[in-house]
């Protein structure tokens, strides 16, 4: 089998993660026994891990934060701000709370 031209051709089709994911399957005994439909869903699914890291690295880049590795865990509450545990709570449950009203006629107004 013609790896190098494979992976060539991937990377210029910008499927770095498929390219990655080949050549290491390759290179592994175990990968021979997968069939060929287990073989493509296994680069499939890194190329499409592979894509939505490098999104967020880009948006994590884009956002200019002061502490990028900072998490929920490390609010130190002894501190007197003005944040809520509550809101820490909707944080940790991916829920995000409204700053303003909804806008009149919007879905989420109440009747």
């Amino acid at each position: 089998m013609l790896t190098h031209p494979t992976i060539d051709q991937l990377r210029e089709l910008k499927l770095d993660g498929m390219a990655d994911a080949f050549a290491e399957l390759a290179q592994q005994d175990a990968a021979r026994d997968l069939g060929h439909a287990e073989w493509l869903a296994l680069l499939l699914d890194r190329e499409a891990a592979s894509r939505n890291t490098k999104r967020f690295q880009s948006r994590l880049r884009s956002a200019h934060l002061r502490h990028g590795q900072a998490s929920v865990e490390d609010v130190d509450y002894r501190t007197p701000r003005k944040a809520r545990r509550h809101a820490e709570g909707m944080l940790r449950m991916g829920r995000c709370s409204r700053a303003s009203p909804p806008a009149a006629g919007s879905p989420n107004t109440a009747r």
